[in-house]
């Protein structure tokens, strides 16, 4: 169904842009959530956790469930559902309704798979190439606003407000979607596999809880490695489960496919790269300038050092498309992962000034906006339309993990060379390196995926003889 693409494209967009927005702004407010709702640094804590763990686990589900039935009456109930856990979190009298309103909210990150299947299905390709770029590009721009935002926002009218505000525009961003979004065609039969999906879900909560406690509890603490053997037999009960199945929830053999395996590392891959920049940036930007490598940045000045992150993705993001059929689909997605791995060397060895910080910043935000945005489309391209959204939901989950991994590994990194309690300017190099390594990685997994487009192209114009996808 040929559409001009502003109504399909923007109420995704508008939704997941203010709910990106809200995760950022989100991170400062918590000291004042802690004292104004007695809560503990525990409590605080799992206000992340149980949305991320209810990201992880609702994603695959909400990409079967797209790709199984109507698009735009999936992503109203979505929708439905993440404005309801924001007016939860809103009105919450205590921690512990706020972390269950905030658990609601986690399924947000459902509407990101769904969007490549909705933009299959309803735009030309080239349109649907540059609605991946938007919803990449402004994901990006919102983390970057946030990080200005926050600190007056919150002073001005209290950290209720952010969830309030948040549901304001997701109720505009709904309306938009029931007015302006066609309905999609439904698959020829089909079903969720529930027993895949808790088993999916248990796994991925055991996995996620174990890295989001290792930097407290210790790697080798016997409740942590409890934690990863339990999700190490949950997850593979689940493979089993899923290989066994008709229909599962995540089709494995497709999922070995190099297309869709290619993705996948790739997601996990740049989840874990970006940790040197999430992490250990602001925590470098934050020190006195007396130490020789810190800025002496409050949180204003520390977004806008980020801000560049935001805006490179933003802008570069839409262009992919064009980029692609210029350069070939192969040479994106590496010029994506070396990006990466240049912007992050650039702060281990230029760090020394506001503009080689920026500099870095910069190129690393190109890196991350083109990689992610060509990996949404080589989803688009090769993965069957059944199951377009489905694998997206994988991807979007291996990046969230590689994420919460990466994040771990890079504060256990800047513990290790910390004197009194400050990490070594030695600690912040070795975590950009290590993040410039790890894309460097991310370019061997884009050579697993093929060169030329496979699957949706071909079919879409007409060719009796279009290949089957990947040879899976």
């Amino acid at each position: 169904m040929s559409r001009s693409g502003f109504g399909v494209i923007g109420p995704p967009v508008l939704f997941i842009g203010v709910f990106q927005l809200l995760e950022t702004m989100l991170s400062p407010a918590l000291p004042l959530i802690q004292r104004e709702l007695s809560a503990s640094p525990g409590e605080i804590a799992w206000i992340f956790t149980g949305g991320l763990i209810s990201s992880a686990i609702s994603t695959p589900i909400s990409g079967r469930l797209a790709d199984m039935y109507d698009k735009r009456t999936v992503l109203l109930i979505l929708m439905a559902i993440t404005s309801a856990g924001a007016l939860i979190s809103g009105l919450a009298p205590n921690v512990q309704v706020l972390i269950a309103g905030q658990a609601v909210q986690g399924v947000w990150l459902g509407v990101l798979p769904l969007t490549v299947g909705l933009f299959r299905d309803t735009l030309e390709p080239e349109r649907g190439a540059t609605g991946n770029g938007l919803v990449i590009g402004t994901a990006a721009l919102a983390s970057a606003i946030g990080l200005i935002l926050s600190g007056p926002l919150i002073a001005a009218l209290g950290y209720r407000s952010l969830f309030f505000l948040t549901l304001g525009g997701a109720l505009v961003a709904a309306i938009w979607a029931w007015i302006a979004v066609p309905a999609t065609a439904r698959a020829a039969g089909g079903r969720v596999d529930w027993p895949g999906g808790l088993l999916l879900g248990g796994g991925i909560a055991l996995l996620m809880l174990g890295l989001t406690t290792s930097s407290s509890w210790g790697w080798t603490d016997p409740a942590a490695l409890a934690l990863f053997a339990a999700a190490a037999l949950t997850l593979g009960l689940w493979a089993f489960v899923e290989l066994r199945s008709r229909e599962p929830l995540v089709d494995l053999r497709l999922l070995a496919g190099r297309s869709s395996a290619g993705v996948t590392a790739m997601g996990f891959v740049f989840g874990f790269a970006s940790f040197g920049l999430l992490v250990a940036l602001p925590m470098m930007l934050s020190l006195p300038a007396s130490t020789g490598y810190g800025m002496g940045a409050d949180t204003l000045w520390i977004g806008l050092y980020m801000f560049p992150l935001g805006v490179a993705g933003t802008v570069i993001a839409p262009l992919v498309g064009p980029m692609t059929r210029v350069l070939g689909r192969r040479t994106v997605l590496v010029l994506g992962a070396v990006l990466v791995s240049v912007g992050t060397a650039m702060l281990a060895f230029l760090h020394g000034s506001p503009w080689e910080i920026v500099a870095g910043v910069t190129v690393t935000g190109l890196g991350g906006g083109i990689g992610l945005t060509a990996v949404l489309n080589v989803v688009a391209a090769d993965v069957p339309g059944e199951r377009a959204a489905g694998v997206s939901g994988v991807v979007f989950v291996a990046k969230s993990i590689g994420g919460t991994f990466g994040a771990q590994v890079g504060a256990m990194v800047l513990a290790g060379g910390s004197v009194a309690g400050i990490p070594a300017e030695s600690s912040f190099v070795s975590t950009y390196l290590l993040s410039a390594l790890l894309g460097l990685l991310a370019v061997g997994a884009a050579f697993v995926i093929p060169g030329a487009v496979r699957y949706a192209e071909a079919a879409r114009e007409g060719s009796a003889n279009a290949p089957k996808p990947a040879a899976f």
